[in-house]
């Protein structure tokens, strides 16, 4: 039996090696700074310069690391589809569809508007109209603050940025790695779903329609949910933020990723390996 090529197995390692090192980027750093961060007794203002920058450093390698794992996975699915013998079908379907420009424009369309969208109600994009933050805070508009302390990994350090009177952004590292997530599942499961639309069967009836509506609205849906269970936590911007995900919520983060999980693993199947000859080909234009 043929052996894939020594090429390939060094490629395929070296993404996946760039997505363990980027998880490992984004983890250490946070576990690191709540540890440190929750053996300090005693807060002094001399401790408020060192600590602010570390902060900064730890919201830095949060955001290096989300690059890492976005590249790691780019290129594993890019090798992966060139060596269909030992590729799963569901990440040989990936890879096929992602490697068309048009449904890479549709992820991508998708993972940015579902972004903003779910910015806005996890409270990530804060617009209040009725209030002036430069008098309800006392700050200077534009600025921004770090809160040092204190929370699990993950919930600190919380960067509070004040754009304008009534604009803030409210950075908590937990809310943007289930935002970056949540959003390139959305994204993924549009993509499919699109692919499995291009390639239904001719003489496909209503009936089949509606199927697939209803299953796009659940799975795409479900995140909506979280994110507003998020936002009614979220109910200044401030300290309060600390308190984003209690221990409960967790378990709506997992269910949610789950489902999205879910649901791009029932668009390969659908699709399966007859459909992926079709996949490969751009849908015609009308």
């Amino acid at each position: 039996m043929a052996q894939p090529s020594r090429p390939f197995e060094v490629q395929y390692w070296w993404g996946a090696g760039e997505v363990i090192a980027g998880l490992l980027i984004i983890a250490l750093p946070l576990q690191a700074y709540s540890m440190y961060v929750s053996s300090i007794p005693t807060f002094f203002s001399l401790d408020l310069p060192l600590l602010e920058d570390f902060g900064y450093l730890v919201l830095a390698f949060t955001l290096l690391g989300l690059l890492f794992v976005a590249l790691g996975l780019r290129k594993l699915f890019d090798e992966l589809g060139s060596s269909s013998r030992s590729t799963p079908v569901t990440f040989l379907v990936i890879s096929k569809v992602l490697n068309k420009g048009v449904y890479r424009q549709i992820m991508a369309a998708a993972t940015l508007l579902y972004g903003i969208f779910f910015a806005i109600i996890a409270g990530i994009i804060v617009y209040r109209p009725m209030e002036n933050f430069a008098q309800e805070y006392f700050i200077q508009i534009p600025s921004a603050l770090l809160a040092v302390c204190c929370g699990s990994a993950g919930l600190v350090p919380v960067l509070t940025v004040f754009l304008t009177i009534h604009l803030g952004l409210l950075i908590i590292p937990a809310n943007i790695l289930i935002l970056a997530a949540v959003s390139e599942l959305v994204g993924l499961n549009a993509m499919l779903t699109v692919c499995v639309y291009h390639n239904r069967p001719r003489d496909a009836s209503g009936r089949w329609l509606l199927e697939l509506g209803a299953f796009t609205g659940l799975f795409t849906a479900c995140p909506t949910c979280a994110g507003l269970f998020f936002s009614t936590n979220v109910v200044a911007l401030g300290s309060s933020a600390l308190v984003i995900l209690p221990s409960t919520q967790i378990y709506f983060v997992v269910g949610t990723v789950l489902l999205l999980l879910g649901g791009a693993y029932f668009s390969t199947r659908v699709l399966g390996q007859a459909v992926l000859g079709q996949c490969a080909r751009e849908p015609e234009s009308r």
